[in-house]
């Protein structure tokens, strides 16, 4: 028997990342442009139209 021609693709890993404001799709770790501020937050930014995907503190703040 053949195997039917309108075969489904399949989903993308669950690491990939899509940018909302121009359909840019990869994997965390591939092209996206990380930027860390010193005060513990990181932005992950789409690397074809600059639009910010997420913000996130990347550590707890020290109590001194």
């Amino acid at each position: 028997m053949d195997t039917p021609s309108t075969r489904t693709s399949r989903p993308p890993p669950k690491s990939t990342l899509f940018c909302p404001e121009c359909d840019h799709a990869a994997p965390v770790g591939e092209d996206w442009i990380v930027e860390e501020h010193r005060d513990g937050v990181e932005a992950l930014t789409c690397p074809d139209c600059g639009a910010t995907l997420t913000v996130r503190r990347t550590a707890d703040p020290i109590a001194a």
